[in-house]
């Protein structure tokens, strides 16, 4: 799908919805394509939204909060309970039945567990079963064997968890990933794993994005224009910003041709992160921070307890409710936004987030 046919599609979607207000999540439901087919052609949801003529993000009422109290949440699964004739219950099968899903019910009471046991119910075999502790050597055990069963020295996840009694997710958290299980076993990744991208290589996709785009690109813009996903970049240095230092130390040595604008632009830059990491260990005592209830709202796995919470979240769903950020900084104010409507960068809009 092209650059015109995807904004085409776009507009029939808002078209078929009778809006002009459009998310990624209605046209998933409504299209059937990705959520994220946007990447390919455009570097924010906000932008796309702005070539479609449409505007983005929803509106308030969507947040509002669902009237689902503690005894709402017990009610449901004593019911559902009561319509499979079961005494066990899996957080899967609740969602299938129930009137909400399986996560209004974990925000409320803190774990599955735990409002299984409050509302007199169990979990399921399976699910004891998976919480049993594994040593070291029944896991390899298992891998072996399924390894002689089908006769080869390899194995995918998706090939041993056809044939395994123990799933493939157990024994990543007893190794700590696929690899060192395959490691520890004895055997081989597919021969069609791909393997891990050179260090350097991943340095001259970074250069070569910022002289097409004469800055620094976020991890979003260097993502789309180049092969390797977000986790090659970002998950494997700790964070894009440790990437970034470690890409321009790199480069600047061994570059030495560069233009003197390209060179500005990374010194730059690499001072920024070097300022950001000096004031970070400026000998500040930090206190524990402090947790709010069980939210698990996108990656967020408590509720807000302090400015900077806050504004973090904003910042995670800001691209979809129609805003992009200016800047975030201690002083008032802490956020910076201002709203996009249709094409237009018009109409700013001062924040000042407050737990």
């Amino acid at each position: 799908m092209n650059k015109e046919e995807f904004i085409t599609l776009m507009q029939k979607t808002a078209n078929d919805l009778s809006s002009n207000r459009l998310t990624r999540e209605d046209l998933f439901k409504h299209s059937g394509v990705s959520r994220n087919e946007y990447t390919k052609h455009f570097d924010s949801w906000t932008d796309a939204c702005a070539a479609a003529g449409l505007q983005t993000g929803w509106t308030i009422s969507h947040f509002a909060k669902k009237p689902h109290s503690r005894d709402d949440c017990l009610k449901e699964l004593r019911r559902v309970a009561t319509l499979l004739g079961r005494t066990d219950l899996s957080s899967k099968t609740f969602t299938k039945h129930a009137q909400f899903g399986y996560k209004v019910i974990i925000r409320e009471f803190g774990s599955w567990k735990k409002a299984l046991d409050e509302a007199g119910l169990e979990l399921t075999t399976k699910s004891k079963k998976d919480s049993t502790p594994l040593t070291q050597e029944e896991c390899v055990s298992e891998m072996k064997r399924v390894a002689v069963l089908l006769g080869q020295n390899y194995l995918t996840r998706k090939m041993y968890d056809k044939h395994a009694n123990i799933n493939s997710q157990r024994l990543s958290r007893v190794f700590g990933s696929w690899l060192k299980a395959l490691n520890e076993a004895e055997l081989s990744p597919s021969p069609h794993y791909i393997r891990e991208i050179p260090f350097e290589n991943l340095a001259k996709n970074f250069l070569e994005i910022v002289k097409q785009l004469d800055k620094i690109p976020t991890l979003q813009q260097l993502v789309r224009r180049t092969r390797p996903v977000s986790h090659t970049y970002a998950g494997r240095f700790g964070g894009y910003s440790n990437f970034k230092q470690k890409a321009i130390d790199f480069i600047l040595p061994s570059y030495p041709s560069l233009s003197s604008r390209i060179r500005t632009i990374l010194e730059t830059e690499l001072e920024k992160i070097k300022n950001r990491e000096t004031m970070g260990t400026a000998g500040i005592t930090v206190s524990p921070h402090h947790q709010g209830r069980t939210l698990n709202f996108r990656a967020f796995a408590y509720a807000p307890t302090s400015e900077h919470d806050v504004v973090q979240m904003f910042g995670a769903i800001a691209d979809e409710l129609g805003f992009e950020i200016v800047g975030n900084r201690s002083p008032f104010p802490d956020c910076e936004a201002r709203r996009r409507g249709a094409g237009s960068r018009e109409n700013f809009k001062t924040c000042d987030c407050v737990p």
